[in-house]
């Protein structure tokens, strides 16, 4: 079984971690500690497209909408801190910013355009238990943004099936996902060629990775989240050595 194998190998791990494997064809699971309520890091940033885009399809955004930053609105992980401040940028340009770089700004603006409430209500709406968020990005003084597995991989699963807010916007999700520019977690080690709809989430001893696996045999929900560990660096190999486990585990038919 998957899950003995994930556990023989992480039995000396110097982290505390949470895991949620599913195969998308069979509905077959492996659930190691996926209830567990941790900081969500970027991993958020999901249900920020979501509430995003459910706002769109509801007319009250447009995706090509455009939005002028001020330097104040700017914060540190952005690559908007680097570019004219006369520049303006699509509700859409905001969306993939967030989600493939992980900007801050860009999701700062869109939680400045959303409101905690009107983001806190999607998740609520759409049964993500024990999601909230509580902050901005690069708010120190803040409650921390919070998840757990259960609930991330439920959002993975509805899009994946096309059935969160609707078939178009949950397809536009995969699609953003797919771009993803950070590689140095669950696919650090897969094949170059895999496609993986993922999003990544960093804090300091926090690092966490989240995606839907497509190949060939079979599509696959990989999701671990990591915490306490020693240092970033050690995490990430982690994650990166427990996504090429489960890989070869799905190629080689479950042996």
């Amino acid at each position: 079984m998957l899950k003995d194998i994930l556990l023989n190998y992480l039995k000396n791990a110097e982290l505390k971690y949470s895991i949620y494997i599913k195969d998308l064809k069979t509905g077959e699971t492996c659930l190691v500690n996926h209830l567990q309520i941790v900081p969500s890091a970027s991993i958020i940033k999901l249900f920020i497209m979501g509430a995003t885009l459910e706002m769109v399809k509801a007319g009250k955004l447009s995706l090509k909408g455009r939005i002028i930053l001020t330097k104040e609105e700017k914060v540190s992980y952005s690559i908007l801190t680097l570019l004219d401040d006369k520049n303006s940028y699509t509700i859409k340009d905001l969306i993939l910013l967030m989600i493939i770089q992980s900007d801050n700004t860009a999701t700062n603006k869109l939680i400045s355009i959303l409101g905690f409430d009107c983001i806190n209500k999607f998740i609520k709406d759409n049964n993500f238990e024990s999601t909230i968020l509580q902050r901005k990005m690069m708010d120190h003084k803040g409650k921390e943004n919070l998840c757990n597995l259960k609930d991330v991989t439920l959002f993975l699963d509805l899009i994946y099936n096309r059935k969160l807010i609707d078939e178009k916007y949950s397809k536009l999700m995969v699609s953003i996902l797919t771009e993803q520019l950070d590689h140095s977690m669950m696919r650090l080690n897969l094949p170059e060629n895999t496609i993986i709809a993922n999003k990544t989430g960093d804090l300091e001893l926090i690092n966490h990775d989240v995606g839907i696996v497509f190949t060939e045999k079979k599509d696959y929900i990989f999701a671990m989240l990591t915490w306490d560990t020693v240092n970033d660096y050690y995490a990430k190999s982690i994650i990166s050595c427990i996504s090429k486990i489960t890989y070869d585990y799905f190629m080689n038919g479950g042996d």
